[in-house]
Order: structure tokens, then sequence, then C-alpha cells
């Protein structure tokens, strides 16, 4: 057709999508949440014609649907494609009015991500009564070579110093001076420049604080922090340089989900920063109950999960925990043995357990008697128990019990199992107030119901992370702060959340017409 030809019987934009397009189930499910809250935001007598949120709202989910997260290409499809016109109603909305209403509504998305939960739970494709916890890693919008270090940001702070004595320095005039050059400043208040210096000094002081803290655990964990110091990166400090599932380090943030076994509907979702994913299992579990009113009866998880901590919280709240303990399995493990009493046989000895940071036996190595309340070490003797102490781990206060051998000298295995062979000191063994709640999970992680339910988790935890990485092209924040990565990652939940309820009821209509049609046949 000739592009100057006049059509006489326009089409309208309704008839333009079909019935079955997902933009309309999509449409209709956003329509029937509730908006007062977020409505609740806006004044109608000021400014212009505020554009509903669920307008928004649709336009930004189902762009991530369509792998489209610039919010400049979002703007580009509201003018050119028929199904992002349709569902805009044929408005044009612009980037940054796009930009800024993704970022600048956390607690209300929040509340739309929840309902959209509750409505999947409501028609049944959803169930909290058995769930999977897991995180991932997303690189952050910062460069992977430009950090600070203690020693750096120590150089930066004492330029700083003098930058702001010398600045202070030239504010000491005259009266006669200061008449001349009075700029209307309150003398109550610093100079922009100086209050500019200051607030970059409480900035670095917080970076230089945090980075002890990581060095800190960083030595206690054997690495030193003179030869490998910890970084931040300097363009969003929230961040932390990690290891790369693809290989390589880069700074990134680690965002969390939590998924029920029905569907594989997000139901938890959050980020964190660094490496304390196991921290986070307790209170996203609480949320969850307290948000849905559900009765969660198991939480499913990889092995950086079953910590202490999480073992006995699981317990209180009558939550099975689902798994493994991070240590070697025992069928593998030569120091399980019937009698403990007897030596590790001489072929197996190089098959025990090793510490990776003392090259000497593990602490799976030695087996706990609980009838004696003792270890048993490879070469048959005991340590008994030679007192506690409160110890503090990750913010927490922990009772430690210590078992020393008193019979150490002169002992074959004293080279694989003690730094020094000759100390007077024998080989210690220590374990916290939560290792009966670590015996009773090892022998529940045995039993024949936990064997067969627990492969769910590898699905249902993981598979999620794949299809926002992939699927939505959610691999680097665009935003910065932890702040601004956790509306990031929320909306990107709540896209896949979307996205399932979708297909399925797209699939569930679909059945019930075939259904109708053939019995109308």
């Amino acid at each position: 057709m000739p592009r100057d030809q006049l059509v006489l019987f326009a089409e309208s934009l309704e008839a333009r999508i079909p019935e079955d397009h997902p933009v309309r189930v999509l449409d209709e499910i956003l329509d029937r949440l509730d908006w007062s809250d977020w409505e609740s935001e806006y004044h109608g007598a000021f400014g212009q014609p505020p554009i509903h949120p669920s307008v928004l709202c649709k336009v930004l989910l189902f762009a991530l649907i369509r792998r489209i997260r610039s919010s400049r290409q979002i703007e580009y499809n509201l003018r050119h494609s028929i199904d992002f016109i349709w569902l805009a109603s044929g408005r044009t909305i612009d980037h940054v009015t796009l930009s800024n209403f993704r970022r600048d509504h956390p607690k209300r998305l929040k509340g739309i991500y929840q309902q959209l939960v509750k409505t999947a739970i409501d028609l049944g494709v959803a169930k909290l009564s058995e769930l999977c916890i897991d995180g991932s890693r997303v690189l952050a919008n910062a460069n992977r070579h430009k950090t600070w270090t203690q020693a750096r940001v120590a150089k930066v702070l004492a330029e700083l110093d003098q930058e702001i004595q010398k600045a202070f320095g030239e504010m000491d005039l005259s009266d006669a001076a200061d008449d001349l050059l009075d700029d209307g400043q309150p003398a109550n208040k610093l100079p922009a420049s100086i209050a500019s210096l200051k607030e970059r000094r409480e900035q670095l002081d917080q970076v230089m604080a945090n980075l002890k803290e990581m060095d800190a655990a960083r030595q206690a964990k054997g690495t030193d922090p003179q030869k490998n110091p910890a970084q931040i990166p300097k363009t969003d400090t929230d961040a932390r340089v990690l290891p790369n599932k693809e290989g390589g380090y880069a700074a990134n943030f680690t965002p969390m989900a939590v998924t029920e076994t029905e569907n594989g509907f997000i139901v938890g979702a959050d980020v964190v920063i660094g490496n304390v994913e196991h921290a986070m299992m307790l209170p996203m579990v609480d949320e969850i109950i307290e948000v849905y009113g559900a009765l969660v009866d198991t939480m499913m998880g990889d092995s950086a999960y079953s910590t202490g901590a999480n073992l006995q919280g699981c317990q209180e709240r009558t939550v099975e925990l689902l798994s493994p303990l991070p240590e070697p399995s025992q069928d593998e493990n030569p120091a399980i043995r019937d009698d403990l009493s007897q030596p590790v046989a001489a072929d197996k000895v190089d098959q025990l357990p090793i510490k990776p940071q003392t090259k000497r036996f593990d602490k799976s190595a030695f087996v706990y008697d609980e009838e004696e309340d003792c270890y048993h070490c490879p070469a048959g003797k005991k340590l008994p128990r030679r007192g506690t102490e409160m110890k503090n781990r990750n913010g927490q206060r922990v009772l430690q019990i210590h078992y020393v051998c008193d019979d150490c000298r002169g002992c074959s295995l004293a080279s694989k199992c003690r730094t020094n062979p000759e100390s007077k000191q024998g080989r210690k063994v220590s374990h916290d107030e939560f290792e009966p709640s670590r015996r009773r999970h090892r022998e529940r992680m045995k039993s024949k119901k936990a064997t067969e339910r627990y492969p769910l988790r590898q699905h249902f935890g993981e598979t999620q992370f794949a299809v926002i990485k992939e699927a939505m092209s959610l691999r680097r924040f665009l935003l910065r702060g932890i702040q601004g990565v956790q509306t990031e990652w929320l909306w990107g939940c709540t896209a896949f959340n979307m996205k399932k309820l979708v297909n399925l009821l797209g699939a569930m209509r679909a059945d019930k017409t075939e259904k109708t049609s053939a019995a109308s046949a």
C-alpha cells in the first residue's frame, strides 16, 4: 500500500490486540488490585493531571517481561509498539517520569508485589507450606578496578584534613574584611565549600570503618590484610567485591528470593550486602508468616543456611529445615567408626578431612561422644570438656565449649593434627551451644522423607534467578546504593510473578474454553 494512501475505515486500538494476548491478562490482573494506598500520594489540584500509578506499573512490568529495562526504550515502545500503546491507552510517557517512578516508590511497590502473591494464593496456584530460599550474585553499577582500601582511604582523609584546615584558616579574617565580603551566609552555618568537605570526610570515615571490620573478618579466616586487603568499590560503596559464578571477581550485590514449591512464585525478596544470606533466612520467614498469615511447615536451602542459629530458630518456629550441614559426608569420612577408642586405620588416615587454613585435621575428623561429653581423635584418644567462653559471632553472643586432649605428647599423628607437634597444650576442639541442634539435624537429613523431598530445592530455589537474569536481562543493576538495588530487584521479582501468573491464567482459560467447546459439540 502506498504510504500516503488514506484509510477510509480506521481500525480501533482495541481491535488491534488479539483476545488471547498476554498483555490483556496483565492489564486485567493489575486492574483488580487495590491502588488506594498509592493514590493517596497524589493531589488532583496541583500540577498537571497525574498518570494513574497502575498505568505506570503496567508499563514497567510488561517492559521487564518483554526484556526491556531502559526507560528510553520503554518510551520508544510507548510510541511505536501496539501492545505498549494499548496498555497505556495511547499515553506518551517520557523516560524521566518512568525512571523516577521506578526508583521513588519502594514501599508502594512492595504492597503491589504482596497483593500479587495473595492473588496467586487465592487462585490456588501458590502454597506457602513448603518454601525454598537461595541467593545469587548480580553485578553492581560500579567499576571493579576503582576501589577503596584502608591505605587509600587514609591517604585521602589526610588530604581532606589539610583542605579543611586550610579552608578554616581562610575564614579567619578581620571584621573589616567580613563587612566587605559579606555574602549573607548565617554565622551559625558553615560555608558550602567547608560543609561539602566535612560531608565527604564523614562518608570516608564510614568507608574506613567498614574496611576495618572487613579486614578483621578476613584476618580471622587466615587472610593477611596487609597482602590482600579488603576492597570497597568507589562508585557504589554499598557493593562488595565478590567472586562471580562465571569466574573472576567483581563488584556485586547479593539478591535473595524465597519461592514456594507449588508453581515457583517468589514470596520473599531482598538484597543484602556481602555474604550474609544465612542471616536473612529467619527474618524472611517471619515476614512471610506475618504478611500472608501462612503456616510454613518446611524451609529448604543449601548448606549455607544450616547454621546453628537457623537450626534453633526453625525449631522454635516449628519449621522443618532441610539443608545439608557444611561438612564432609559421614559415609566418606573414615573418622566415623564403630569403636571410637581405636585409631583410624593407617591406610585411611590420609583420607581424613583437612582444614585448608591450617593444613591439619579438621574438626570433622574428631567424633563427639554424647554420653561421655567428649571428643575422640583419629588416634582414639579422648578430648574431655575443659571450659566455656562467650564469643561474638556475626553480631551475636554465642557460648563456646572447649574440649582438650591431655595425651598428645608422642602421638604418631601429631604432625597431621597440630601446628606445633611439640606444644605442651594438647589439641583443642570446640563447638557452640547449637551443637545439639546440629546432631538432631544431621539425623533428620538422613531420613527417607528428607532425601526424597530435598531434590526439589535445586529447581524451585534457583530457577527464578536464571529467568530474571536471562529472560529479563537483569545481570547488572542500573541503580546504586542498597535501597536502589533493593527496589530494582523487587521490580524484577514482581515481573517474574506477573509473568508466571499471566501464563497460568492463560492456560487455565484456554483449558476451560476447550472443555466448553467439547461439551457443546
